[in-house]
C-alpha cells in the first residue's frame, strides 16, 4: 500500500503477528532506473531480513524498464516481484499503467516477460482487477497464460473501486479458470477480508 506498507509498518506487524509474505509498497520502475528518481524511490525498497519472505511490488508501462528493475530487485535479493496491474488511480490509469494494462493484453505480456527475463529466476506474479468497467474473463485468461508464480485478483473492477463488496464468487471462477489453463499458478484473493477466519472461509 503505497504511503502505509514500509520497512518500520512491516516490522511492527512482523512482531505482532506476522504474515506468509512481506509486500513492498508499490516502487515505479522509472524511478528506479532513472539516476535522479532512484532517490527518491529507493526508501521503498529496504527491507530487513526479518521481514522475509518479502516481495518487491513494481509499477509502470515500459518492458525495458521493467528488465532492468527486476534486475535490481534481484541484485537486492529479493524473494520475489509482484507487478502491479490493478492500482484504479485516474492519473495512473490514464497513463495505460496499473489497470490501465487491463486494455492492452499485448503490453502487459511483453512486460511480464520482460521482469521474468531479468528476475533471475525468482518467482513473478501479478496483482490485478477483475476488468476496467465489467468483469472480464479475457483479461484474467490472458494472465493464466502467462505462466506466472502467482495471481492476486482484488476481487473489484476498476470502476468499482472499493465502492461495493468484494465480488468473492468471481474470485472462485478465476480459481476454476487457473485449474484448466494453468494450475500451476496460485491464486491469491483480496478484498473485504475482516479476519484470519473470515479469510478461511472465503477460501472454501
Amino acid at each position: 500500500m503505497d504511503d502505509v506498507t514500509d520497512t518500520v509498518f512491516r516490522q511492527i506487524i512482523g512482531d505482532l503477528a506476522a504474515p506468509d509474505l512481506y509486500f513492498t509498497e508499490f516502487t515505479s520502475v522509472d524511478g528506479m532506473v532513472s539516476q535522479a528518481g532512484r532517490e527518491a524511490v529507493s526508501r521503498r525498497l529496504i527491507f530487513q531480513e526479518s521481514e522475509r519472505p518479502i516481495i518487491a511490488q513494481i509499477w509502470g508501462n515500459d518492458p525495458e524498464k521493467f528488465f532492468k528493475a527486476a534486475q535490481m530487485c534481484a541484485e537486492m535479493k529479493f524473494d520475489g516481484i509482484d507487478i502491479n496491474m490493478g492500482c484504479p488511480e485516474k492519473s495512473v490509469v490514464k497513463r495505460g499503467m496499473c489497470s490501465g494494462l487491463i486494455h492492452n493484453p499485448q503490453l502487459a505480456a511483453k512486460i511480464i516477460k520482460a521482469t521474468k527475463d531479468g528476475a533471475d529466476g525468482i518467482p513473478v506474479s501479478v496483482k490485478t482487477r477483475l476488468g476496467m468497467r465489467e468483469i472480464e474473463p479475457d483479461w484474467i485468461k490472458h494472465l493464466l497464460n502467462q505462466d506466472l508464480a502467482a495471481l492476486i485478483i482484488h476481487g473489484r473492477t476498476v470502476r468499482e473501486m472499493s465502492k461495493v463488496p468484494a465480488h468473492w464468487d468471481e474470485i472462485g471462477k478465476v480459481v476454476q479458470l487457473r485449474n484448466e489453463i494453468n494450475p500451476k499458478t496460485v491464486i491469491i484473493g483480496n478484498g473485504d477480508v475482516e479476519s484470519y477466519e473470515d479469510g478461511i472461509s472465503k477460501v472454501n
